[in-house]
C-alpha cells in the first residue's frame, strides 16, 4: 500500500528513538571550567557571560569600521571598551587566563594612534582568533550545559487533573497520537474522536507550561500551539465525524510536523544532548 510522505514522517516522529553510533569516528569536546557556570542563568540573575561576549563582538566591529574611516577618536572609545571587556574574561574565568592575549589590546591602541590600518586589522584578526579558538573547543558543550532547557522542575496538568512530569506528558501525548491513528486504521470512529480531543486537551495543558521559560512572551506558544493548530484540530474533529479517514490521517501528519517536530527541533535536541553530557548523580 502506498503511504503519504506525511504519514511516513509521523511514523518517524512517534517511533522510539534509536541511538546511532559510527564505528570508527569519535567526537571529543573539552569540558568548560566549573567557574563559568556562575555567569549563566539560573546561577546568575542575568546572562552576564553572554552579554560580555555580545559586547566584545560589537566593540571589535566598531573598531574595524572606524579604522576604515580613520576616525581615531571613535576607535579610541571602542578600544577602551574592548580592553575592559576582554580583560574581564580572565577575571570571570581564571582558568582561561592563558587563553587571552592582553598585549594585543596595547598594540591595537598603538596602531590606531599611528593610523596604521593594515596592522590594526591584523591585530583585530589575532584577537578574533583567540575568541574562535575558545569557541571551537568549548562552545558546543557550553551551549548544551548552560543554554539548554531543564524541564525537571516543570509540571504539566494531565487529563485527570493531576500534575505530571514532562517525560510522562510526552509519553501520554505519544499514546494519544497513536490511538488516533490506530482507531482511524481499524474503523473505530468514536475512539478516534475521543483520542483526538484528548490530544488537543493535552497540548493545551502543555502550552500552559510555556511561560515557565518564556515568561510574558506569548509568541513561542502561538507559533506552535496557536490559532493555526487549533484550526487543524477543529478540522480534524470534523473529518473524523464525517469519517473522512484519509483526510484525517493527512491532518495528523500535518500536526506531527507543525507541532511535534517543530517543538522537538527547538527544544529536544539540545535537551537530549544536555542530559547525555551532564554527570548522573
Amino acid at each position: 500500500m502506498k503511504r503519504t510522505p506525511t504519514l511516513i514522517l509521523l511514523a518517524l516522529i512517534i517511533s522510539i528513538p534509536l541511538k546511532l553510533t559510527a564505528a570508527d569516528s569519535q567526537v571529543s569536546l573539552d569540558t568548560p571550567p566549573a567557574s563559568l557556570e556562575q555567569w549563566y542563568k539560573p546561577a546568575n540573575k542575568r546572562q552576564v557571560w553572554l552579554h560580555t561576549m555580545f559586547r566584545l563582538r560589537r566593540e571589535m566591529q566598531a573598531i574595524g569600521e572606524y579604522a576604515k574611516q580613520d576616525d581615531r577618536d571613535a576607535m579610541e572609545k571602542w578600544i577602551k571598551r574592548l580592553d575592559k571587556d576582554y580583560s574581564k574574561i580572565a577575571d570571570m574565568v581564571p582558568e582561561w587566563e592563558k587563553e587571552i592575549k592582553p598585549r594585543l589590546l596595547s598594540e591595537l591602541e598603538m596602531f590606531a594612534e599611528k593610523s596604521d590600518r593594515y596592522r590594526l586589522e591584523e591585530t583585530l584578526d589575532m584577537i578574533q582568533r583567540t575568541c574562535d579558538d575558545c569557541h571551537d573547543s568549548y562552545q558546543p558543550l557550553v551551549t548544551a550545559l548552560y543554554r539548554s532547557p531543564d524541564y525537571e522542575d516543570i509540571k504539566v496538568n494531565g487529563l485527570d487533573g493531576n500534575k505530571q512530569s514532562f517525560e510522562d506528558n510526552m509519553a501520554a501525548l505519544s499514546e494519544s497520537v497513536n490511538q488516533v491513528l490506530i482507531a482511524l486504521d481499524d474503523g473505530h470512529k468514536t475512539v478516534a474522536l475521543q483520542a483526538s480531543q484528548n490530544l488537543a486537551d493535552q497540548l493545551q495543558n502543555l502550552g500552559d507550561s510555556c511561560n515557565s521559560c518564556h515568561k510574558e512572551d506569548e509568541y513561542p506558544r502561538e507559533r506552535i500551539l496557536g490559532k493555526a493548530t487549533q484550526q487543524r484540530f477543529e478540522k480534524l474533529q470534523m473529518n473524523i465525524s464525517d469519517w473522512h479517514v484519509k483526510d484525517s490521517q493527512k491532518l495528523m501528519g500535518e500536526i506531527a510536523v507543525t507541532v511535534c517536530a517543530r517543538c522537538h527541533n527547538t527544544h529536544r535536541i539540545v535537551y537530549d544532548l544536555r542530559n547525555a553530557l551532564m554527570p548522573t548523580e
